[in-house]
């Protein structure tokens, strides 16, 4: 369905600012944060590399490539990616020496080495350290040699050494924490949600009065901001999760926004759904609906407040966004009594609303047709936005599992009832 073209230009910028991430520029204060802790990590495991006892001491160049490998924004990163990058190496190594021991000469046994280097490197398993198994393999068959023992040895323990202070200098000089980012990420498709379901019912209501130029469009608009949103949450929970500065006073408890997007993406998927579902019931010129005035008048009403209960639920001003990026304090998480209640009420009037499009729908004429049942997926699909926004208030997090859940098998079947539900 096509839409009036001709927006106003403060709607056109109000769009554009809700489209934009807030974050554009990849070097930031964290990211230099970072290159100064590999570079200090490279430097300490260069300068301890050669007083590694042994034939290891030769090989000083491999500690500050282990230091590098493992330096991560995260600290479980960077545990995670050492660990992968010395097994690979060790199955790299294990792999070379073993056609090694075969009396063909180097140019014959790399091929069996490299070949099996690279497929087992499609092992999942291996992750970060799957490219080293291939690689790993032809360092030692070539310039290994015939000492390809001393030099798988020097170069796994330089490995390990340089990975070992990485990690330390990443525990000790840890990354900050960007709550600020993740809850104006959410807060940002929070209030573009918001903006797209009241321009869809003004677009019900006076078919090609609205800035958006295509729903499709915008559908795709959308999904991509809860990509980006979705990264920016990720990367601050994978940062906080065994990060040193969470245990100071200020951080502790806080959460990174991982219910609030959840609850953000479920409503995200059934605007999609419902606004697919409503451009088939316009004209092809999108002059006009399909469906009779009274409908569209009550279908108008239950979107405007469906849209009011996610604006008051999710804490959307009615102000410019752009004062947003100024704010120095984080978007309140939670709702007091009064604003849940407030929420309640208004959830209440809009699942009347949609009771009464229900029942309206059950009149018409049209029932059993494709318009009725496009209709009647809109009803479903609100009712679902509104229990998802409602179900356990704004952006507070779900309650926590008992621990000593103990499933309850039902006389009809085996599995929980849970499970039976699922089936």
């Amino acid at each position: 369905m096509r839409l009036s073209s001709q927006p106003s230009s403060a709607s056109r910028d109000d769009d554009d600012s809700l489209l934009r991430p807030w974050h554009n520029s990849t070097i930031n204060s964290s990211r230099l944060l970072l290159a100064l802790k590999a570079a200090l990590a490279c430097m300490l495991a260069y300068m301890v590399a050669p007083f590694m006892p042994g034939v290891v001491a030769q090989y000083p160049y491999y500690a500050p490539l282990g230091a590098l490998v493992a330096m991560y924004p995260s600290l479980t990163g960077s545990l995670r990616t050492a660990g992968q990058t010395l097994l690979g190496l060790g199955v790299g190594m294990l792999l070379a020496l073993t056609v090694q021991l075969t009396p063909w000469p180097v140019v014959i046994t790399l091929f069996p080495a490299i070949a099996l280097g690279v497929i087992l490197a499609g092992v999942r398993r291996f992750g970060a350290g799957a490219d080293y198994i291939p690689i790993t393999a032809l360092f030692v068959l070539v310039v290994g040699g015939p000492n390809a023992d001393n030099y798988s040895l020097g170069y796994i323990v330089q490995m390990a050494t340089g990975a070992t202070i990485g990690l330390i200098v990443n525990y000790v000089v840890a990354q900050p924490v960007d709550f600020r980012s993740a809850s104006l990420e959410l807060g940002r498709i929070e209030r573009l949600m918001v903006f797209y379901l009241r321009d869809v019912a003004m677009e019900v209501r006076t078919p090609g009065s609205t800035s958006r130029t295509d729903w499709v469009e915008v559908n795709y608009q959308l999904a991509s901001v809860a990509a980006e949103v979705r990264g920016v949450v990720e990367a601050t929970a994978s940062t906080a999760k065994g990060n040193p500065r969470m245990m100071l006073p200020n951080k502790k408890g806080q959460d990174p926004g991982l219910a609030r997007l959840i609850r953000v993406e479920h409503v995200s998927f059934y605007m999609r759904d419902l606004t697919d579902a409503l451009r088939r019931l316009f004209a092809e010129d999108g002059s006009h609906m399909v469906v009779p005035a009274d409908v569209s008048r009550e279908l108008e009403r239950t979107l405007r407040a469906v849209a009011e209960v996610m604006r008051v639920a999710w804490k959307v001003d009615t102000e410019s966004f752009s004062t947003m990026t100024t704010s120095l304090s984080i978007v309140p998480l939670n709702l007091d009594d009064e604003e849940k209640d407030e929420v309640q009420i208004l959830a209440a009037r809009a699942r009347a609303r949609v009771s009464d499009l229900s029942n309206v729908l059950e009149n018409l004429e049209m029932r059993n047709t494709w318009d009725h049942w496009w209709l009647v997926t809109v009803g479903t699909d609100l009712e679902r936005v509104l229990q998802v926004v409602t179900t356990h208030g704004a952006s507070n997090p779900p309650p926590k599992p008992r621990r000593s859940f103990r499933p309850r098998r039902t006389a009809q079947g085996s599995g929980t009832q849970h499970e039976r539900r699922l089936r």
